[in-house]
């Protein structure tokens, strides 16, 4: 009986850690930051400085229309480039101040199979344990918050990546089916960090009652 109580008293430590590490964390707005970027600067600064970035190198190079995908090329680059550089600015003016998110991980005292439920529960694939939802809700925040700046950056890859799939002649050659294949996994990457980012969300609106 030795064994379990001192079992039981090192998982009551555990948790009391995790607890105390939870208090006053909160999504504040991440999801209508999130969506005023891409709504309202991301599509229209892509836009702009693929235009601006294509114009610049065809009037740097001499227009002809058949280096259009070299052109192209360069304002995709560009996009990119601005895409990386706005979304740290937006992050640290918009996103940041949208939760309290703590500096420490909530889940840094628990076991990893204790974190793994926390992430189980999150996704809705596990059951809420009402004992420790203080600390499911504070890491959902944190998962969410790291979601939040991961979202506002990728674009940056596969803006980069296209440019290198095209060659001077517009089409796709041997070597370039894997900045192709690239693009098509970072995609896919991106497809998952949207659909984890709903999943924290729906859990804090889901469980906001019981906190």
């Amino acid at each position: 009986m030795g064994g379990i109580e001192e079992l039981m008293a090192e998982s009551n430590e555990r948790w009391t850690k995790a607890t105390r590490r939870a208090q006053g964390l909160a999504d504040k707005g991440l999801g209508a930051a999130v969506k005023a970027y891409y709504t309202r600067f991301w599509l229209v600064g892509v836009i702009v400085l693929i235009s601006i970035g294509s114009l610049v190198a065809a009037l740097a190079f001499g227009a002809s229309a058949g280096d259009w995908p070299s052109y192209l090329a360069f304002g995709f680059m560009l996009a990119g480039l601005g895409t990386m550089i706005g979304g740290l600015i937006y992050n640290s003016k918009r996103v940041v101040p949208a939760a309290e998110y703590g500096r420490v991980d909530v889940t840094l005292s628990l076991t990893s199979e204790e974190r793994k439920h926390i992430r189980q529960q999150i996704a809705g694939k596990a059951i809420v344990i009402p004992e420790h939802l203080a600390v499911t809700r504070g890491a959902a925040v944190q998962i969410r918050k790291s979601l939040a700046t991961q979202l506002l950056i990728v674009p940056f890859y596969p803006l980069i990546f296209i440019p290198q799939a095209i060659d001077g002649a517009g089409q796709i050659g041997p070597l370039d089916w894997i900045f192709v294949g690239l693009t098509f996994f970072l995609l896919i990457g991106i497809v998952f960090l949207v659909r984890d980012f709903r999943r924290s969300g729906q859990f804090l609106t889901r469980t906001a009652h019981q906190s």
